[in-house]
């Protein structure tokens, strides 16, 4: 693509015209930190967020764009194999003022509502203790999940009563499905540094990177390096950390600390309501036994994860018949058998092994079944 035009219609409001469609970024939140660092990030991140799909050779806007965040969005560029592009914006300068002090005490969470995210908060909550954790949900930055997560996520606060915040995002931008993290753990990290600013807190945890350089750009640990340059380049006392553990041994943790977290978490990838229907009446018929949480269409990649963690690690779920538990396998098998290529990322290690080590303690061969 050879060109792109994005404007700046009001201080939290981006306009793209874009290949097939208007596409647009709003943060609907009154509440929200409304100064001109917050607009800043809002503007040179959402730009990134909106180009990400099309990578186009030219990027036009009617706002500024920082010379380190030109630098950044070249950089997504370049992990895509892509020359850096060419920028038509306006002449002006930055003028950011002095920022408020921030404590290594205190932390915000990026926080979605599932297992990944519920474990951060666990463990922040440990180290920082519950009043120095503020949690951070972006409503409608994944559009297909938007209404589910929000009201998951409010559910856990009200329940589990941790600080919460949510910012309220318009977002028709075609940016979406495993593509989507070539920019959004950017915009969306972007998008909280004021609000860690405001809470005083000096870190902002989201969910861990990893190295290969196969990943979307913001996947890469190399990238959030990048990143947290730039913020230290402006001054800002803010930086973006990331912490890992293996899929399944999340699980294990909320269920040995905090188990009354799990049946709220919010982690299926079937958004449209009707086919979590068919997969759930699917499930209750087959396994009748094997009971899903309220969230789970039980058949996605997600749901399995969590699923297999609750007949290996959830004592409340020794109800389960033997027929039933084996059947859950069997399926499992057999899905693995179907999909081991497009989802080798979520299901090699971790839950592989404990796959086998369900089929076992349950009777079954994994080396046959795995064939």
């Amino acid at each position: 693509m050879k060109s792109l035009k994005v404007s700046l219609v009001d201080d939290f409001e981006l306009v793209m015209a874009g290949p097939k469609r208007r596409e647009r970024l709003l943060i609907r939140s009154i509440d929200y930190s409304r100064y001109f660092l917050s607009q800043f990030l809002f503007s040179n991140l959402g730009l990134m967020h909106l180009v990400a799909p099309y990578l186009p050779k030219k990027i036009e806007t009617d706002f500024l764009v920082h010379p380190n965040f030109q630098a950044l969005i070249g950089e997504m560029y370049r992990s895509c194999s892509q020359d850096v592009p060419e920028f038509s914006i306006p002449v002006g300068g930055f003028g950011f003022g002095s920022f408020p002090e921030t404590t290594l005490k205190k932390v915000v969470i990026a926080y979605s509502g599932g297992k990944d995210s519920m474990w951060n908060l666990w463990w922040a909550q440990e180290k920082y203790g519950k009043d120095n954790v503020l949690a951070v949900h972006i409503s409608g930055l994944n559009p297909g999940q938007g209404t589910t997560e929000y009201y998951y996520v409010r559910k856990q606060s009200q329940e589990f009563g941790f600080d919460l915040r949510i910012i309220d995002l318009l977002n028709s931008s075609r940016n979406g499905g495993y593509g989507v993290m070539r920019s959004r753990d950017m915009f969306l990290t972007g998008l909280l540094v004021p609000l860690a600013l405001d809470f005083g807190a000096s870190r902002i945890i989201t969910e861990g990177r990893i190295g290969n350089s196969q990943t979307p750009f913001t996947g890469q640990a190399e990238s959030f390096r990048f990143f947290n340059g730039l913020l230290k380049d402006l001054s800002i006392p803010v930086k973006v950390a990331w912490r890992y553990r293996k899929s399944m041994y999340t699980v294990k943790d909320l269920f040995v600390h905090r188990p009354s977290w799990l049946p709220l978490v919010c982690n299926c990838f079937t958004g449209a309501s009707h086919w979590k229907s068919f997969h759930r009446r699917y499930w209750a018929n087959l396994a009748p036994t094997f009971t899903l949480y309220e969230s789970q269409c039980g058949s996605c990649v997600k749901c399995r994860t969590i699923n297999l963690g609750r007949l290996l690690y959830d004592p409340a779920f020794s109800t389960v018949s033997r027929d039933d538990a084996r059947t859950f396998l069997l399926n499992t098998a057999r899905w693995i058998y179907r999909n081991r290529v497009r989802v080798a990322d979520m299901i090699q290690g971790s839950f592989l092994k404990e796959f086998e080590r369900a089929c076992r303690l349950f009777g079954l061969d994994p080396n046959r079944l795995l064939k």
